[in-house]
């Protein structure tokens, strides 16, 4: 039998998705002390972040995003998300393909996005026929240790879910992707990582109300061994996380809808920060 890298990472997105399946969703002991809990905070024009203290601020990697290069012609519009490790830029997004489905590329770019390096695969495993629509990928890339980290929904060969992949190499190649959660609702994520610790905040795949999810890995990203369900208030819907890391620290923003709207209702940004155990 030929081993291709395709057999590879599907062998090994098999045995992550039995451990993930046989883990509880949730840890009944949070590895998580929140400190800070700030139910609605003051709208910002445009993307934000948060950062690991749990202050809101604009996003200026989403902005710069708009305005850079385009690594390659053929890219989604609206997918392209950047992070930054220094003076370098790691750019992912998902180009599309005539059967509809999507590759997941990456570059990277010394100059502040006039240049890219040649684009290589994240993931190639796509079966959804749904082309440009869908959700952004996340990326974050660490100084600390040199890894980029990348979270996504796909719709994989054993199911559609949210996944994770990453970098050792500071962007070079990227390693067999590891599932978040199964579920059929592939919302949008948000990676943050510093060192060891790297958290995925996620729109929950399976919840019938929107409500956000956090996924923390103590292993630099090669295992998550905590899964917090739900991380938002049950109070109308939760949308668009963003998360950082600091240290043991770690935070985790998102959009909170009323659960009765009305035409007239506005979305307020909703925070929680703590620290790691």
């Amino acid at each position: 039998m030929i081993v291709t890298a395709g057999f590879l990472r599907r062998a090994a997105r098999g045995v992550a998705r039995v451990a993930l399946l046989m883990a509880p969703a949730a840890c009944a002991d949070s590895p998580v002390e929140w400190t800070t809990t700030v139910p609605a905070a003051t709208r910002i024009a445009g993307p934000v972040a948060v950062t690991a203290e749990g202050t809101i601020v604009p996003d200026s990697l989403a902005a710069l995003s708009a305005r850079v290069v385009p690594p390659v012609p053929s890219i989604c519009p609206g997918s392209l998300r950047l992070g930054r490790a220094g003076a370098v830029l790691h750019a992912v997004w998902w180009t599309p393909r005539a059967d509809s489905s999507v590759h997941l590329l990456a570059a990277s770019s010394r100059d502040d996005g006039r240049s890219w390096s040649a684009a290589i695969p994240v993931d190639t495993l796509d079966r959804g026929v749904t082309g440009c629509r869908r959700v952004a990928p996340s990326i974050a890339a660490d100084s600390t240790s040199g890894y980029v980290h990348v979270a996504y929904g796909l719709e994989a060969p054993e199911g559609p879910g949210l996944f994770f992949s990453h970098s050792m190499d500071r962007g070079g190649m990227f390693h067999a992707p590891v599932p978040i959660f199964y579920g059929e609702r592939l919302g949008r994520t948000s990676v943050a990582a510093d060192g060891d610790l790297v958290a995925v905040g996620f729109e929950d795949p399976n919840s019938r109300t929107p409500r956000i999810g956090l996924a923390l890995s103590r292993t630099m990203g090669h295992i998550f061994e905590h899964r917090l369900l739900p991380v938002s208030s049950d109070n109308g819907a939760a949308t668009k996380p963003a998360t950082a890391v600091r240290g043991n620290r770690v935070a985790i923003a998102w959009e909170q809808r009323a659960a009765a709207i009305t035409p007239t209702t506005v979305p307020v940004l909703a925070v929680r920060a703590g620290v790691v155990h």
